[in-house]
């Protein structure tokens, strides 16, 4: 639970259906330490007044060992931990907690706080950092997701008397934090994980595999963001807002008798990262971590006409205005070049220069464990992947896109099985505007999200 609407109506919906429910709120950012290894090496006593409370699980090390899928990141252990040169306290954490709190008081279930904010510095945010170094374009709302909200989380409830109803009901490997039964409801274990995405989880009727489908509001619809989960977590989860739109959902909070449930409706909703604030750039953010080093920006090519100078390379993706004054004209970002520090611009924000008919992919990630019949019936069939005719599937490069109908191709790399391949290229009928290096690449059979891949590059 975030103290929103969302989450808040997901706890109400399902503790009126004749759930047994149990709120739990994830604290993952500490805006008052500068690092987070900082905070683990301090005693609990010494600790920030809110950053651990009474009714807060502290979990000292990871429990999962998913990382995200650039095969050259390193591991944030083995590095300095990094310092913010500004540290404005903008995340909500607190507040958010104590809206939680309130909500479930009122719904009367029970409410606890668990701290993932190491995990979420390790696993996401680091190398979050780390790729925009590599001049790539993360998103690390994707990798929250995968590496705590669905990762480290579940590792949690299996710990904690287990996820699932064929979960084992023993008392082994529980934490010793909760061996003196202050947090009884812990014991017992829980049947699904909720949340308050909007998304759909079906049972294949053939497989019995869980399937990832789209919310029936098209425009608040979160698959994007959930294309690294596993059928075998998604087999526990369910998401009660899948059949609601989001006017709905603040409607039915409202007609609600519950004042906190009311609340929850006309809180303003959480847009962006909460470290980041709404009152900051993004760029301006970066540069509390990462080190900005000037250089040239150029027109059209690496070697084209110098027209200004850029503050860092990682402020910077394909498509975004390059903020570059010249000549009254509107410069685009069309690339960066790292070994010469250089931003390379184009003029117009629909320069043809912008647009790839396909792209390159790594890392893919299938939902059901292996590439869908589909599209193994759709390489065996020797068809001609430019046909205007063959684009059997859809695709989105960034969330609330339009899907774009394309064909997935594997590209040869030494492995003789499909099934085992990580690289594949992706055509679209139509081309696509800024593709960058790093974004999310989601791919759809109609209505069923199949899973997702890290984009490497495009091409024309």
């Amino acid at each position: 639970m975030s103290g929103g609407v969302d989450s808040s109506m997901c706890a109400h919906i399902l503790q009126s259906q004749g759930y047994d429910v149990t709120g739990l709120y994830m604290h993952n950012w500490n805006h008052q330490e500068e690092t987070q290894d900082e905070l683990e090496s301090r005693p609990a006593h010494q600790r920030p007044s809110g950053s651990i409370g009474a009714d807060t699980l502290y979990l000292k090390e990871s429990t999962s060992s998913a990382t995200l899928s650039s095969p050259s990141t390193e591991s944030s252990n083995s590095s300095k931990p990094r310092t913010a040169r500004i540290r404005p306290k903008v995340c909500t954490s607190d507040r958010d907690w104590a809206d939680v709190q309130a909500v479930c008081a009122q719904i009367g279930i029970p409410a606890r706080r668990l701290d993932f904010s190491r995990q979420y510095w390790n696993q996401v945010f680091e190398v979050m950092l780390q790729e925009y170094e590599r001049g790539r374009t993360p998103n690390p709302d994707v990798a929250c997701n995968r590496e705590i909200k669905f990762g480290e989380l579940i590792e949690w409830c299996n710990k904690n008397g287990g996820l699932g109803k064929d979960r084992h009901m023993k008392r082994t490997g529980l934490d010793s934090i909760n061996t003196d039964n202050s947090f009884g409801d812990c014991m017992l274990g829980w049947d699904y994980l909720a949340t308050g995405h909007y998304a759909k989880v079906e049972q294949d009727p053939n497989t019995g595999q869980a399937r990832l489908l789209r919310a029936q509001d098209s425009n608040k619809d979160q698959t994007y963001y959930l294309s690294t989960l596993s059928e075998r977590v998604l087999r526990h989860v369910l998401f009660p807002l899948a059949q609601y739109d989001k006017p709905t959902v603040k409607k039915m909070a409202l007609m609600t008798k519950n004042e906190q449930l009311q609340n929850a409706a006309t809180k303003k909703e959480s847009m962006g990262i909460c470290f980041v604030g709404q009152r900051r750039r993004f760029g301006d953010f970066l540069k509390e971590y990462l080190d900005p080093r000037p250089g040239p920006v150029r027109v059209d090519a690496i070697d084209g006409q110098i027209i200004g100078q850029h503050n860092g390379l990682f402020q910077y993706t394909i498509g975004q205005a390059s903020g570059i004054s010249h000549r009254h004209q509107k410069w685009v970002v069309l690339r960066t070049d790292l070994p010469s520090n250089t931003l390379v611009v184009v003029e117009g924000t629909q320069n043809e220069r912008l647009l790839s008919s396909g792209l390159i992919a790594e890392s893919w990630h299938w939902i059901a464990g292996h590439p869908p019949k589909k599209l193994l019936q759709f390489l065996q069939s020797g068809r001609n992947l430019g046909s205007l005719d063959n684009f059997p599937f859809t695709a989105q490069v960034r969330h609330r896109q339009v899907p774009q109908l394309c064909n997935v191709e594997p590209i040869p790399s030494g492995v003789s099985d499909v099934t085992s391949t990580q690289l594949f290229r992706v055509r679209f009928k139509d081309p696509q505007r800024a593709i960058a290096a790093g974004q999310q690449l989601v791919l759809y059979d109609q209505d069923e999200c199949l899973g997702g891949a890290v984009i490497q590059s495009g091409f024309k």
